[in-house]
């Protein structure tokens, strides 16, 4: 998936969990965590949305691991997870942040190509009939992922 759609379907994630009855302090600052934290996963890709803006550290990460292996498998959640327990970030950043990085994975997952998801297990996770990157089939799950934050954005603070 393309940088912007995972900016959506963080954002989705997000809207999601606070329709379904989730709560947060700070909205604002959960949102937008939302959104960094579903760019974070692709830090193993050179030519992605945030690995054109740490080219040092992306090419550092996708050399010792490849692209959509670590940062995209289940320890590397379990590693945030355990990282933010130790900052003195608000609740809305650290899991906003985490929440974002768990929609990265999923949308990934149902790619042509899939993710590592038991990484350091060497297989892959995915559909063979899923969405290829950067095709019409992504622009228009794009375009439901926004419909999806319109309306629950509707739900939660129009309604």
């Amino acid at each position: 998936m393309q940088g912007k759609t995972h900016i959506a379907g963080g954002l989705a994630a997000g809207a999601f969990y606070l329709t379904a009855g989730g709560s947060v302090e700070q909205e604002t600052l959960f949102f937008a965590s939302c959104a960094v934290g579903a760019l974070i996963p692709d830090i193993d890709h050179t030519g992605s949305t945030i690995g054109r803006k740490i080219p040092l550290l992306d090419n550092l990460v996708s050399s010792l691991f490849g692209h959509r292996a670590f940062t995209h498998s289940l320890l590397f959640l379990f590693l945030a997870y355990l990282l933010f327990t130790q900052t003195p970030w608000p609740e809305a950043i650290e899991f906003g942040i985490w929440l974002g990085m768990a929609s990265h994975l999923v949308l990934d997952m149902i790619t042509v190509k899939g993710i590592k998801l038991f990484w350091p297990i060497k297989i892959d996770i995915g559909f063979p009939w899923g969405i290829k990157t950067g095709s019409a089939l992504e622009k228009g799950f794009f375009g439901l992922l926004v419909v999806f934050i319109g309306y629950c954005g509707y739900q939660l603070f129009i309604k």
